[in-house]
Order: C-alpha cells, then sequence, then structure tokens
C-alpha cells in the first residue's frame, strides 16, 4: 500500500497541476485584498479586522474557488491514466484495485490541505499592508478550526468529482462539474435546501450565512451521503472495470 501511495505522489510531484496549488490559494487572497485596499484608499481611518479579513478570504474560497480547483485536481488524478493510455497498468498490476483508489484518495488530503494552508497563511500576511487591529489567539484559533472543518467538507466531495472524472475518462467533465457546483450553490444558498444540497452545505456550516437554517446534522448526514454513495459506486465500478486497450 505504502508503494502505490508513493507512486501516486510521485505522480503527483511530476504533473504541471501543482502550480494550481499556489494559484488557487493566491487568486482569492488578492482580490480579497484589493477590495480591502480599495476601502482604505477612500478612508485612511479604515482598520482591517482579522476575524472579517479571513472569513471575507474564507467566503471566496468556498463559494467559488474550492468547489472548481478541488473539482479540476481530483478530476486529473482519477482520470490521468486513462487520458495517458496508463489504465491497464493499474487494472492488470498485482495490488488490488480498491488499494489504488485508496491511495489517491490518500493524496487527495495533502493537496487539499496545501491548498488551504497556503490560502490561509497568505490571508495572514496580507492583513499587515494595511492597519489592522490586534490579532488574538482567539480570532486565529477561530480561523483555523473554519479551514480545518471546510478542509473535511471539501474532502467529502471528493469522490463525486472521481466519479464524473472516471466515467468521463477525463478531467474535462470535472471541471464542468466544478463550474456547475458553483453555479447551483449560489442559488441554493438562497433557499430553505441550503443544507439538503452538498456544496451549500459548507457555506453555512463554515460561514453560517443562513443561521436560521444552520442544522448540523442535517448537513452531516448529507455530507455523509454525498461521500459514501459515490464512493461505494467507484469501488463497484472500478472492480468490474474491463481492460481495454486504451
Amino acid at each position: 500500500m505504502s508503494n502505490l501511495i508513493a507512486c501516486e505522489w510521485i505522480k503527483w510531484k511530476r504533473s504541471r497541476m501543482q502550480w494550481l496549488i499556489l494559484i488557487g490559494a493566491l487568486l482569492p487572497v488578492l482580490l480579497n485584498l484589493a477590495v480591502v485596499l480599495n476601502r482604505y484608499s477612500y478612508d485612511k481611518n479604515t482598520i482591517l479586522h482579522w476575524s472579517t479579513h479571513f472569513g471575507d478570504n474564507l467566503m471566496l474560497m468556498t463559494m467559488l474557488m474550492c468547489p472548481t480547483l478541488f473539482s479540476l485536481l481530483i478530476g486529473f488524478m482519477f482520470a490521468r491514466e486513462f487520458q495517458e493510455r496508463t489504465i491497464n497498468n493499474l487494472l492488470t498490476g498485482p495490488k488490488p484495485r480498491y488499494q489504488v483508489l485508496t491511495a489517491k484518495f490518500i493524496i487527495v488530503i495533502p493537496v487539499m490541505l496545501a491548498v488551504l494552508l497556503l490560502s490561509f497563511l497568505l490571508t495572514w500576511v496580507s492583513g499587515y499592508i494595511v492597519p489592522h487591529d490586534s490579532l488574538t489567539m482567539s480570532i486565529m484559533g477561530e480561523a483555523l478550526a473554519k479551514y480545518g472543518l471546510l478542509l473535511v467538507l471539501q474532502f467529502a466531495l471528493a469522490p463525486i468529482a472521481a466519479v464524473v472524472a472516471i466515467l468521463g475518462r477525463s478531467y474535462i467533465p470535472a471541471i464542468g462539474l466544478g463550474i456547475f457546483a458553483v453555479i447551483s450553490e449560489i442559488t441554493i444558498m438562497q433557499s430553505k435546501f441550503i443544507m439538503y444540497y452538498p456544496w451549500s452545505v459548507p457555506l453555512n456550516l463554515v460561514l453560517d450565512m443562513s443561521p436560521k437554517l444552520n442544522v448540523a446534522s442535517i448537513g452531516v448526514t448529507t455530507m455523509l451521503i454525498a461521500f459514501f454513495v459515490p464512493l461505494v459506486f467507484i469501488v463497484y465500478y472500478f472492480r468490474r472495470a474491463d481492460v481495454h486497450s486504451g
């Protein structure tokens, strides 16, 4: 199993997709910083509040960047062998197919973590560009907890992107999934179904956008279904997949 994980990690390190980690973390920070600087240019007495600063970055990551970026990255990881015509090497290898899938999902975790951790650090650094209030340990801890929760919730959505990529045998359909997720969540989050739609649940659990509808038990149930149903399908599909000419 460790060999499979190492192999997947090497494949990831040698891909050009790793640059998307920096881009995905940097773009929301720059957009957030542009708003802050614009506000400061109009009023030099403006003080940056750390809780708001981290919250704005989390909103951009949760609403826009995470659905599209993670769908693309996960789609690439699971569809790469199909596109490079090396899928037969996996299907006929000595390792059980479920271990191959497990190794891929394990690699997803540090990739997602890298994006969110870098986003947190860049947001932290960017806050010192303008006058700011005191950054307390409680604010820092709360922000870190929210980024951690966002990581868990986004990982729960990984099997959906993997299913789309495997069935489409390309990461292009996964990109379409990410775009659809952004458009649909913006609509759903304004309705009473916010806790029943997988991509809008993080908006409420992390950002509390609809406090009256923020029922954690419903959100957790939704995310568990979103995680396990496509995961079971992937395992079943991959185990029964036939060797083909590519």
